[in-house]
C-alpha cells in the first residue's frame, strides 16, 4: 500500500494530465455523436420530404441539388471539395424512407459545428484552471495550518497577513539572557578596471570624502595604471551589495564627466567582505577573483565573494574531543527566518572549538576526522548537554536544532540516554535534530531505532542538504521530519543560476504534496532572498540576516 502512495505521489502530475487529456477526449466524442446523431435525423426527413413532394432524381435533378444544399448535404461529391480529401473526408450515407433510397454526402459534424467544440474546449479548460488554483490555494492554507501546529505549537502571536519585503534583523530583547549578538557587519575590498582618462584615486577619494560621509578610515590605492584598491571597514552586512553598487554608479558618474563615450560596461568591480584579522592575501584572490567574474559578464559589472569566518585549518581529532572534555568549546546559534513574517523559527546550534593559536574552530575542521564511536558519543553530548541548560534556563519558547554526527544516529546507547535527557525538557521547550539527505535514504532500515526514539519524545528531524526533489516524496510515511533544508550549492548565486531556481521549485512543489516546509541555508545578498522567497521557500537563513550569535552563559568557559 505505501508503495502505491509513494508511486502515485511520485506520478502525481503526470497521471492527472493524462486523466485530463482523457476528460477531455470523451466530452469531444460525447458532441460529436450528439451531432451526428442530429445530421442523421436532418437526412431522414430530407429524404420523406423528396418522396411527399413526388420529385423523380433523374427528372427533378437539380431541383433535388438545391434542396439538398440547403439542408447541408450533397448528392454527389464536387470536384472541389476533392483537393481537400486528405485533409477532411466526406460522410457518406443511406438514407431510406419507405420506397425511396437516396445517398447523401455531408461534412463532418466537427468541421461544420467547429465552433460548438471550441466553445466545449475552452469551458473544460478554464473549469479545469479553476479547480487547479482553488486546489493550490487549499493545499496552502492546509500548509500553514500544519505548520502552526507542528513547527510552532506553543506561538501565540498571529501571523502578519502581508509579506515584508525584508527579513527584520534580531533584536536583543527577543533573545533574553541566552544570546550576545555580534555587530553584524564586516569591512570590504574592492578591486576596480576601469577604462577611463581621469585621475581615478583623486576623484574616488573626493567621492568617498562626499558621498560616503559615515565610513571612516576608508582607504584608496592605485594598484597600476588599471587597477583600483578601495577599502571600506565597517559596513552593515544586509547592505554591502548596495555600498558596491553606489559606488559603481558614482564612478561611472565621475567618468562620464570626462568621457562622454564610457558606458556601464568599462568599469568593473571585484569586491570581498571579510571581518577584522582575516588573512589579507586571501581577501586580495578572492577580489581578484570576483573581478574576474565581473569581467566575464556583460551584464554584470560587479560581483561580490565573502570570506569564512573560520580558519582554513583542520585540528586533529584527538585534540578536539580532549578540548570538548574540558568544556574548551562554545555553542553559536544560527536563526533562521520566516519569510512571510520575519520571525524567528528555530536555531541552529553550531560547535566552535577554542584553540590558543587556531581560534574558534568550527565542527566541519575536525567533525569528519572523529572515527569512533566514544568519540562521536562526547561531542553530540556534550552539545546536547550544553543546549538543554540554555533551554531549561530561557523562559521565552525556543526551537533549537542540532546537526548530529553521523555515528549517533545508528548507536543505541546514544539513543537511550537522549530519551532520559529528553525526559527532563519542559513542554514548552523544542529539540530538533538533522540529519544529511545521503544519509537519510541510504540508511532508513538501520536508523529505525533513532526514529522510534524521536517519536516517542515528540522530537522532529529535519532533512538537510537536499540537492534535487527525485527522494522527497519518499518522506510520505514518516511523520517525525517536519522539514527540508536546500543545499547550500542551490542557494548561493541563486538569481544568476536559472537551472537551480528549476531545481528548486520542483523541490517546493513535491514538499507542497507533504506539507513540508522548505527553508533555505547560507544566504548571503538580497537577490538570493527575493528569489526564494518568489519559488516558495518558507524560511532562510545565512549572513544575509544575521551572524551566528553566541550564548551569553560563561559556563563553558571555566
Amino acid at each position: 500500500m505505501q508503495k502505491i502512495k509513494l508511486w502515485l505521489l511520485k506520478h502525481f502530475k503526470g497521471i492527472s494530465f493524462v486523466l485530463f487529456l482523457m476528460m477531455l477526449i470523451s466530452f469531444n466524442f460525447i458532441l460529436n455523436d450528439a451531432l451526428h446523431q442530429k445530421v442523421h435525423v436532418s437526412g431522414q426527413q430530407f429524404v420523406k420530404q423528396v418522396f411527399e413532394l413526388n420529385l423523380s432524381p433523374s427528372i427533378n435533378n437539380d431541383v433535388l441539388i438545391a434542396l439538398a444544399k440547403s439542408e447541408g448535404f450533397m448528392l454527389e461529391v464536387q470536384r472541389y471539395t476533392e483537393d481537400f480529401r486528405p485533409l477532411i473526408s466526406l460522410e457518406r450515407e443511406v438514407f431510406t424512407y419507405k420506397t425511396l433510397s437516396l445517398n447523401l454526402y455531408h461534412y463532418p459534424a466537427w468541421v461544420t459545428q467547429s465552433y460548438l467544440f471550441l466553445l466545449l474546449n475552452l469551458i473544460i479548460l478554464g473549469a479545469v484552471n479553476w479547480s487547479y488554483r482553488w486546489w493550490r490555494l487549499l493545499t496552502v492554507n492546509h500548509k500553514v495550518a500544519l505548520k502552526n501546529q507542528v513547527i510552532q505549537p506553543t506561538k501565540t502571536t498571529q501571523k502578519k497577513q502581508k509579506k515584508t519585503q525584508l527579513i527584520k534583523q534580531v533584536k536583543s530583547c527577543e533573545l533574553s539572557s541566552l544570546y550576545g549578538a555580534n555587530a553584524v557587519s564586516h569591512s570590504l575590498f574592492l578591486l576596480i578596471e576601469c577604462d577611463c582618462n581621469v585621475d581615478k584615486k583623486a576623484s574616488f577619494k573626493v567621492l568617498i570624502t562626499k558621498k560616503l560621509t559615515e565610513l571612516k578610515g576608508a582607504s584608496v590605492k592605485e594598484l597600476n595604471s588599471s587597477y583600483l584598491a578601495v577599502t571600506l571597514p565597517n559596513i552593515p552586512i544586509n547592505e554591502l551589495d548596495s555600498y558596491i553598487e553606489k559606488l559603481h554608479k558614482n564612478l561611472f558618474l565621475i567618468c562620464q564627466n570626462h568621457q562622454k563615450n564610457i558606458t556601464h560596461k568599462d568599469i568593473k568591480i571585484g569586491a570581498c567582505d571579510y571581518q577584522i584579522g582575516a588573512d589579507q592575501v586571501t581577501v586580495y584572490q578572492l577580489a581578484k577573483s570576483a573581478l574576474v567574474l565581473s569581467q566575464s559578464n556583460l551584464l554584470q559589472h560587479c560581483h561580490r565573494l565573502a570570506l569564512n569566518h573560520c580558519q582554513e585549518k583542520l585540528l586533529p581529532s584527538k585534540q578536539a574531543i580532549e578540548k570538548i572534555k574540558k568544556n574548551k568549546f562554545i555553542l553559536f546559534f544560527q536563526p533562521l527566518f520566516e519569510l512571510s513574517s520575519g520571525d524567528i523559527l528555530q536555531h541552529e546550534a553550531l560547535i566552535r572549538v577554542r584553540h590558543s593559536q587556531l581560534g574558534l574552530l568550527a565542527a566541519r575542521y575536525f567533525i569528519k576526522q572523529v572515527y569512533s564511536n566514544q568519540d562521536a558519543l562526547i561531542l553530540d553530548k556534550a552539545v546536547i548537554t550544553q543546549v538543554k541548560k540554555l533551554i531549561l534556563s530561557e523562559p521565552s519558547a525556543l526551537t533549537v536544532s542540532i546537526n548530529l554526527h553521523p555515528k549517533n544516529w545508528f548507536n543505541n546507547a546514544f539513543w537511550e540516554w537522549v530519551t532520559n535527557q529528553m525526559a527532563e525538557l519542559k513542554l514548552n521547550a523544542k529539540l530538533q535534530f538533522e540529519i544529511s539527505e545521503i544519509e537519510f535514504f541510504t540508511h532508513r532500515k538501520l536508523l529505525t531505532n533513532a526514529l522510534n526514539v524521536i517519536k516517542k519524545v515528540h522530537s522532529h528531524i529535519i532533512i538537510d542538504n537536499i540537492k534535487s526533489s527525485e527522494k522527497v516524496a519518499m518522506l510520505v510515511g514518516y511523520s517525525q521530519v517536519c522539514g527540508l533544508k536546500l543545499s547550500y550549492e542551490l542557494v548561493h548565486l541563486l538569481n544568476e543560476n536559472t537551472q537551480n531556481q528549476k531545481k528548486i521549485k520542483k523541490i517546493v512543489e513535491a514538499a507542497n504534496l507533504l506539507n513540508l516546509p522548505v527553508y533555505a541555508v547560507g544566504v548571503e545578498t538580497q537577490k538570493e532572498l527575493f528569489t526564494l522567497d518568489k519559488l516558495g521557500v518558507a524560511g532562510a537563513q545565512g549572513f544575509y540576516f544575521s551572524e551566528p550569535l553566541q550564548e551569553f552563559t560563561q559556563a563553558v568557559f571555566n
